[in-house]
């Protein structure tokens, strides 16, 4: 049975195929962002002032500080590297050592409840057979009295979430049901984050109910992972911070000519294709504009000269002007309800799945009953266009 986590549960939710690396064919990455790298070193300096502590010594702010820095060169190697080109790794050091002396300052001497988990490994079943259980870290654990826990969680991000996300948060509400089965007198549980970039406390709380349905819903995932059978890359904004980059389809090309130097950027035969495929996109958008501006000065000839086809040296053109009917969009509301409409006519198999040019032509040609087409009417957009066919023709002959 997989050991699941709820780092491992994002990790598939945000892109199966880094999930397939990582949990199933267990590639280590050996690159690490900066974030990443940050993070790490915050988290174990707060977990070096919090042993000390339940050990009764205090740390300095200068102790704790240089503590961080030592940790960072301690730990630093050239497989981290940083994303937002503007900022240097000193920048973000520096950040870091800012969050923690900000945190020692707003709780020192750190008297808030007495610390009963420090980095603590937890596991939680979801089911009363043990099928399907979450393993996890909590960064701390303190214990207010009269039944009353927090669990804090340290961010090192350098954004803020809404309440409405906090109040979604996955990982601290299994964390939660975690104290809940450890800890038999704890009635009530609070949710704490540290956002320490902005030295800001955030905090949300989840009711018996919420934490039931936090179980059907994470078993519900796990079904869905277990059932998977194509991992595939999903593109998004956490591609830039993926440490598997370098063997991903959608991203090995970007990863491997981002570094090149310009002379051999533009070398590159992936490069040279894909310049070339985008200009030619470019001057196919230019055609496609001269030719729709060619069909309004034929339409506007044709009907000046009160003709219908015009002669070219090579072709015969027959120019008209149609309306066709137009739908909404697909995902649309308006289409949902257009789809409704169709299926309480009893239509809807006549164009299913809602194939609009297939429904264009029951519109056009009125083939359905009035009372039905009355029914569309709403949904219709007319939509004028000009419309030219080429054939070829007969060549003339040359005088003598």
């Amino acid at each position: 049975m997989a050991v699941y986590s709820h780092s491992r549960l994002e990790t598939f939710q945000n892109c199966p195929l880094s999930y397939k690396y990582q949990y199933i064919e267990g590639i280590k990455s050996e690159r690490d962002s900066i974030e990443a790298f940050m993070g790490s070193c915050v988290h174990e300096t707060l977990e070096k002032l919090y042993r000390d502590l339940s050990l009764s010594k205090l740390n300095t702010e200068e102790e704790l500080a240089d503590f961080y820095n030592q940790a960072w060169r301690r730990n630093w190697h050239d497989k981290v590297f940083i994303v937002r080109k503007d900022y240097t790794a000193e920048n973000y050091r520096e950040t870091g050592e800012r969050g923690i002396r900000d945190y020692y300052r707003r709780y020192a001497p750190f008297d808030q409840g007495r610390t009963v988990w420090i980095e603590q490994r937890i596991k939680v079943d979801l089911d009363q057979d043990g099928r399907y259980s979450i393993i996890g870290f909590v960064d701390r654990l303190a214990d207010l009295g009269d039944g009353v826990y927090e669990v804090h969680d340290y961010k090192s991000s350098s954004s803020l979430p809404s309440q409405e996300k906090l109040d979604d948060d996955r990982q601290l509400a299994l964390y939660q049901l975690a104290v809940h089965d450890y800890f038999s007198d704890a009635r009530e549980v609070e949710l704490v984050w540290h956002y320490l970039v902005f030295d800001k406390e955030l905090r949300s709380k989840r009711t018996p109910e919420q934490l039931a349905a936090l179980k059907d819903e994470v078993i519900r995932l796990i079904h869905e992972i277990e059932s998977t059978q194509e991992f595939e890359a999903s593109e998004g904004p956490l591609c830039e911070w993926c440490g598997y980059q370098d063997i991903c389809p959608k991203r090995k090309h970007l990863f491997v000519v981002e570094s090149l130097p310009p002379k051999e950027f533009k070398e590159d035969e992936g490069v040279a294709l894909a310049d070339r495929y985008a200009a030619l996109r470019e001057e196919e958008k230019r055609i496609k504009e001269e030719i729709e501006e060619a069909k309004r000065e034929l339409w506007e000839y044709a009907q000046q000269m009160g003709v219908e086809n015009v002669r070219g040296s090579d072709a015969v053109l027959s120019v008209k002007k149609v309306v066709k009917p137009g739908f909404p969009p697909s995902g649309s509301k308006e289409r949902a309800a257009l789809e409704e409409v169709c299926r309480e006519l009893g239509r809807f198999e006549e164009v299913s799945v809602l194939y609009t040019p297939k429904l264009t032509k029951v519109v056009a040609d009125r083939a359905w009953e009035e009372s039905e087409l009355a029914r569309l009417e709403p949904f219709v957009s007319w939509n004028e266009s000009i419309e030219v066919r080429m054939r070829k023709a007969r060549k003339l002959e040359e005088p003598d």
